[in-house]
């Protein structure tokens, strides 16, 4: 009886710490790690317009806030011929929606190393692109993505 209790315990304070840890991420600057987190508040704008993104190619993740979203998300980046994109697995986590809302209206804010980009994103279904991306995502990320669960997003500069 006592295993229960003590069972019972340790699953109620793993429910109010993972709790109290999305209050708290709603309420951050940006994303805490994987979870998403609030609005994208600070840093150094970047208002130059980037035509070539091939400096970001070494970058694992940066932060996506898409705009109208009071949210922030931790996302990976990928750089083929100087054109940066954002991947979408629409596998995994379930439920994502955010892929929608880009095709509706792409203008979004990505954050690396304290700099924020004002972007536009775009769904990119060109056939030889997808085809480069897909080794892109394995040689950088270690596995291909699932074709028809992924998309892919060029970001392009653009004003504040």
């Amino acid at each position: 009886m006592r295993i229960l209790r003590f069972l019972a315990l340790g699953v109620a304070v793993l429910a109010v710490v993972g709790a109290g840890m999305g209050i708290a991420a709603r309420f951050s600057d940006g994303p805490l790690a994987v979870d998403p987190g609030g609005a994208v508040r600070s840093g150094e704008w970047v208002d130059a317009p980037i035509v070539d993104w091939s400096f970001a190619a070494d970058v694992e993740t940066l932060e996506l806030q898409l705009k109208g979203d009071k949210t922030a998300r931790t996302t990976w980046i990928l750089v083929h011929d100087g054109v940066a994109y954002i991947p979408c697995s629409l596998g995994f986590p379930p439920g994502k929606t955010w892929h929608e809302r880009a095709v509706q209206d792409g203008r979004a804010i990505i954050r690396h190393e304290g700099r924020r980009y004002a972007v536009q994103l775009e769904r990119s279904e060109d056939d030889a692109a997808l085809a480069a991306l897909a080794t892109v995502v394995e040689n950088k990320y270690g596995a291909a993505p699932p074709s028809d669960e992924t998309r892919f997003f060029a970001l392009s500069s653009r004003a504040r």
